[in-house]
């Protein structure tokens, strides 16, 4: 009777790391969708602004070394889109797969979508206010990007 008590216990336990895992932030970083364009380029400086249509882009090039580009866009004024390309040298060095397993571990397993390019892997996360995309094709490593979208 005991060993069945243990095992619902560890059952019920691991059922709920995994959902808490999977809770996804309504932004991206510390900064909430909405958020403004100043707002933003003062948690992420040295970045140039520029207007795409009717959106304004914030764009950092070469924020670290795991980044080749970091870009938020922004609608009205508020923060509706962020797209992060990850730097081919890093890519290549750590593998999609421990890129893939750090995404994983923090939101979940995700879902796998092969539906749009054939030469292209995307994992998506999201929740009623946010969509997260982990996009890579597998010989191509300059093709790696994370986007965050507001619903």
């Amino acid at each position: 009777m005991k060993k069945y008590i243990s095992l619902v216990f560890l059952l019920t336990f691991l059922l709920a790391a995994t959902a808490f895992a999977a809770q996804l932030f309504a932004g991206y970083g510390k900064q909430p969708w909405g958020a403004s364009v100043m707002s933003v380029s003062k948690a992420y400086p040295k970045g140039t602004l520029a207007k795409l249509g009717t959106q304004d882009a914030y764009k950092q090039l070469k924020p670290s070394r795991e980044i080749k580009q970091r870009t938020f866009a922004f609608a009205a004024n508020k923060l509706v889109a962020v797209s992060v390309t990850m730097d081919p040298a890093y890519v290549t060095k750590n593998g999609i797969e421990k890129l893939l397993a750090k995404q994983k571990k923090q939101y979940g397993d995700g879902v796998i979508d092969r539906s749009g390019a054939p030469h292209m892997v995307k994992y998506l996360w999201q929740d009623q206010s946010t969509r997260i995309t982990f996009a890579y094709a597998p010989k191509r490593p300059e093709m790696t990007v994370l986007m965050y979208e507001k619903k």
